[in-house]
């Protein structure tokens, strides 16, 4: 008898930081200036939305053998703070594997923070990345790229780095694909465009930090149901998508559920939510804020 391959589903994505680099609240609002009505609303539990840690997804999912997976998209200044309040209250156990977008600060300084999990349970978890991002973390981490570079115990995480050179060949992490979406995050000094790899993934799209998508990345966008957008503030941004754009890729691409991360201290959640609320009830667009530890039970929201 053949056995039929049951695909890979979503079950669940789960945000474990919708911040930028800085993280919210940001100190001297609430030390030097004292005149950010956002930072310092962190501080009362009614403000609590506004608190941001660095923008990171965990992405859960059932394997053809029924196993659930747990897949991380980048990993931070503040994975740790995220990995002690989310995984305890959503019973994550362990770690699949880990993509990085890109090679900054917010994306991959949380690395080392790894070698808890790689120690404790015996595992070696996989790290796929671009050339670029590889550079980066060889630079930050070089005894994650090389343990004869490591001092003291040498105790290091147990990491195997899969280095990506075509954003058009899909990831395969126990059956589900994550496909590569190429978006410009800025520019170099010299000028040239600073590259960003999103990911398409069972009919989600996660684009997190962005300033400009090319009409031959929005084409692999297109049929989402889910789409995750950097929505850094109400204006421009050099390097990122703003509410204003976010809502233009919203409306071209009508995915079933548009969810907006990687804020600053210049959106207030509770504002933000009151604004969507208005645009729904005016365009029929389903749209709403991301916070940090929301989870979104994925075939709830789009069947």
């Amino acid at each position: 008898m053949t056995q039929t391959l049951v695909t890979p589903k979503v079950r669940d994505i789960i945000f474990l930081g919708t911040g930028t680099s800085g993280c919210i609240p940001n100190i001297p609002c609430i030390t030097s200036r004292r005149d950010c009505k956002v930072c310092w609303s962190t501080l009362k539990p009614e403000g609590q939305k506004n608190r941001r840690r660095n923008t990171s997804l965990l992405v859960r999912f059932e394997d053809s053998s029924g196993r659930i997976r747990n897949v991380i998209i980048d990993c931070g200044k503040t994975f740790y703070e995220s990995a002690v309040e989310c995984f305890i209250k959503y019973d994550v156990p362990t770690i699949d594997a880990v993509l990085l977008t890109h090679g900054h600060a917010d994306a991959i300084l949380g690395l080392d923070d790894l070698r808890q999990w790689t120690m404790s349970l015996g595992i070696k978890i996989p790290i796929f990345l671009n050339s670029e991002t590889y550079e980066c973390v060889a630079r930050a981490f070089p005894y994650l790229i090389d343990i004869k570079k490591a001092t003291g115990g040498g105790e290091v995480p147990a990491l195997s780095f899969h280095e990506l050179k075509d954003p058009s060949v899909p990831i395969n992490i126990h059956g589900l694909e994550f496909l590569p979406l190429k978006v410009e995050h800025g520019s170099l000094s010299n000028g040239d465009p600073y590259y960003f790899w999103g990911f398409r993934f069972d009919d989600i799209v996660y684009i997190s930090d962005c300033s400009y998508i090319s009409e031959e990345t929005r084409q692999l966008m297109k049929n989402s149901n889910v789409l995750v957008i950097d929505a850094l503030n109400w204006k421009y941004h050099p390097s990122h998508y703003g509410v204003p754009a976010a809502m233009r890729e919203t409306r071209e691409l009508k995915p079933k559920l548009t969810i907006f991360t990687d804020m600053c201290h210049s959106i207030d959640h509770y504002e933000l939510e009151k604004y969507l609320a208005d645009v729904k009830k005016d365009e029929g667009l389903n749209i709403i804020a991301a916070y940090d530890g929301l989870k979104i039970d994925i075939q709830d929201k789009i069947d």
